[in-house]
């Protein structure tokens, strides 16, 4: 049987592979670091106070306030210097004995039954909610910081804000100015009873709570939460879940990636519908490879980034996509537009079954009520019941919402899984262009360090950062640092690593936009600091500085019919393009472009280059052809 098994999955990887080998041929798959680093121990380190080896912490990153990093673990919640992970703070709470002897009868170990602090919100200046598992019994503290300590002011129950199992994938968010958390975990003991639900922190008020419907699956169908924020009038739910439209007649079902959203505002319908979501709407995400007929598809939404903003009038999320557990694993990373989302959200068609035995199929548009279902509205419990009782039965939109792009990056098979993601948004290079950073954590304990652009992805730098084996759970950057978290240890280290450049030739062919080369000094510098010089000049009388060695090449014109001889003459200091008669020197990160007319008896050639916005040596002429210097390679293309 196992060898079957060998040989199907073998046979199943190879199809894979020929399905997209135009996508593995263009290089987005599998790609090799430019740098791979341990960074292991290095860097500031914190593994909890007083945890024993045996016993999981199960950190959790709830929220950076200014140099405070604020982190969940086991009975305990640590304010940390953001600066050095220096403890500044700690709040232990941990569950009365008979709370946990309770949860052991139940049946859980004692490790699990303790207090795993999930769910925190800064509500004022001194006064913060948290909320913990508590022995599978989740409470909800307040706790205000005064000139004596902190103190513990009120607690509450926290079902359906924090889960029972701190293993549980939950999400939390709140909003202070309507002192209202929304959440997405389950609020049962065992786990079945999942919501998206919404509390006002100080009413007693039940009613002004609001929840997804009880077992549901057109709602909810078994959902792992991965992240919730705010985005104009809405909060977002991102999560994977059972498809209850992809359940076959032999009750074989898939996991799809979904996006929900609802209103703000929304105060629930009329009775007996107040305390349910009169707004919530969802859709499938799209993260797929074409592959022919039929694309191969990342079905499960594993990280989600906070929105980036894009220009014009729009922003992005990156996502970590994975397939299911299988032995033919793969991750992609994608990347989607909130302007897309919300117009299919405000736009799209809704998804219908007549019963359970039917086929889903688009609802008809001339039947859907009015005003839309899902639309935000100053008092929606004042909508008609036909909309009200429409999008409990419908909240499934039928189109998916696609990624911008194929995937910016996938993981093959016997890679290890892409499991979490942050971005550095905007960041300055010495070309005076700007690039999203991405920082993608894996089940190995890896960092990846990757530059996106125009859709294309280069990955910069691998950073072993924990020992094999035990994957990233949380990320986050600053301007200085990334903070990398697994279960048991957090690591600040620096967003980049240019100071072990020593050479000119290899601090460019990193293509990293933080790092540049100051050929005065002979060193790296960063690439937002003034006094950086061109890493490659051309000077008025044709003279070329090569900054590997600090030599000085001059090529004749005679010489710049054959690129390849060009290119030796330079090694992998300079590109240079001849296309139209014009001679263009252009340094590999295209901090520097010249240009000089070879044929002076022919105005018309001399045009300027166009520049590729990436870092690395990609240069656009103006004429006859594109040529490519990326490290010590050159490769001609066609324009």
């Amino acid at each position: 049987m196992r060898r079957f098994l060998a040989v199907t999955n073998h046979i199943l990887l190879t199809l894979i592979l020929l399905l997209f080998s135009s996508y593995v041929a263009s290089g987005a798959v599998n790609l090799r670091p430019k740098q791979s680093v341990n960074s292991v121990g290095i860097g500031d380190r914190f593994g909890g106070i007083g945890t024993n080896s045996d016993e999981s912490d199960h950190f959790k990153l709830l929220a950076a306030d200014g140099d405070s990093l604020l982190v969940g673990a086991r009975n305990a919640v640590y304010n940390l210097s953001l600066s050095s992970l220096s403890v500044n703070h700690k709040i232990d709470w941990k569950p009365p004995a008979e709370h946990i002897e309770e949860c052991i009868m139940k049946g859980k170990s004692k490790i699990d039954c303790q207090n795993y602090i999930r769910v925190l919100a800064r509500k004022s200046a001194g006064v913060s909610l948290v909320c913990g598992t508590h022995a599978f019994s989740p409470k909800c503290r307040e706790y205000t910081i005064t000139d004596f300590g902190i103190r513990n002011t009120r607690q509450f129950d926290g079902q359906g804000i924090s889960p029972y199992d701190p293993r549980h994938n939950s999400s939390a968010l709140y909003l202070p100015e309507n002192n209202q958390l929304f959440a997405a975990t389950v609020t049962d003991f065992v786990g079945n009873d999942a919501l998206i639900y919404r509390k006002t922190i100080d009413s007693e008020i039940k009613s002004s709570n609001i929840r997804t419907q009880s077992y549901d699956a057109r709602v909810l169908n078994a959902p792992n939460f991965v992240s919730t924020f705010a985005y104009k009038d809405h909060v977002y739910f991102w999560f994977r879940e059972i498809a209850s439209e992809a359940i076959d007649n032999n009750e074989e079902s898939q996991v799809y990636a979904r996006v929900a959203r609802v209103c703000k505002n929304d105060k629930g319908g009329a009775r007996p519908s107040n305390e349910r979501w009169t707004t919530y709407l969802k859709a499938r995400l799209n993260c797929s490879l074409p592959s022919g007929s039929s694309p191969f598809y990342f079905n499960e939404l594993k990280a989600v980034s906070d929105p980036i903003d894009a220009g014009n009038n729009d922003h992005v999320v990156y996502t970590v996509f994975s397939t299911p557990d299988s032995d033919v694993r793969m991750s992609a990373v994608c990347k989607f537009s909130m302007k897309k989302i919300r117009e299919e959200f405000d736009n799209g068609t809704f998804k219908h079954q007549n019963n359970a035995q039917s086929m889903w199929m688009a609802f008809n548009r001339n039947e859907v009520p009015k005003p839309r279902p899902g639309a935000c509205t100053p008092d929606s419990t004042k909508l008609p019941e036909n909309t009200v009782s429409f999008i409990l039965h419908h909240p499934l939109l039928h189109r998916p919402i696609q990624s911008i792009s194929v995937p910016l990056l996938v993981e093959g098979a016997g890679r290890a899984d892409l499991t979490q993601i942050t971005v550095l948004p905007r960041v300055k290079s010495v070309s005076g262009h700007t690039y999203d950073v991405l920082y993608i954590g894996t089940s190995d304990g890896k960092v990846l360090k990757v530059v996106e652009v125009d859709g294309n992805a280069t990955v910069i730098q691998s950073a072993t950062v924990f020992q094999k084996g035990v994957p990233i759970v949380n990320l986050l950057t600053t301007k200085e640092n990334v903070v990398i978290v697994s279960s048991d240890e957090i690591a600040s280290l620096s967003v980049h690593n240019c100071a072990q450049q020593t050479s000119c030739s290899r601090c460019v062919q990193l293509q990293d936009p933080h790092c540049a080369w100051d050929s005065s000094i002979a060193r790296f510098k960063l690439s937002d600091r003034s006094g950086v010089t061109s890493l490659t000049t051309l000077s008025p009388d044709n003279v070329f500085i090569g900054c590997d060695s600090g030599g000085v090449y001059k090529l004749n014109a005679s010489e710049t019919d054959d690129v390849s001889t060009m290119h030796t003459h330079l090694s992998t200091v300079v590109g240079i393009v001849v296309a139209a008669g014009v001679l263009h020197s252009v340094s590999l990160d295209c901090a520097v472009v010249s240009s000089s007319v070879l044929d002076s008896t022919n105005p018309n050639v001399s045009r300027r280059p166009t520049i590729i916005d990436m870092p690395g040596a990609m240069v656009k002429s103006g004429g006859g052809s594109n040529l490519v210097v990326v490290g010590d390679g050159v490769q001609i293309l066609e324009v």
